[in-house]
């Protein structure tokens, strides 16, 4: 499997895994803040990864789709 789902299952069973997640999407985060004002950017940080910890927590992975799950629909 890929690294990210590992990671996402990783912090589903540990809390303190979820700072693996916000560390690999650290990155993206930060270049997309150059398209906001500087004053905004430390809120919008923050925003960001309580964003992205609350969506690892609520993400099923039993009932990811496969490939032919897909195709059906």
């Amino acid at each position: 499997m890929g690294i990210l789902y590992d990671l996402v299952k990783e912090a589903k069973g540990n809390t303190g895994n979820e700072t693996k997640v916000i560390r690999r999407f650290e990155p993206k985060i930060r270049k997309s803040l150059y398209l906001t004002r500087l004053e905004n950017r430390d809120d919008l940080e923050q925003e960001l990864k309580i964003k992205l910890i609350r969506y690892v927590r609520d993400y099923s992975l039993e009932n990811v789709p496969g490939l032919f799950d897909e195709k059906k629909q």
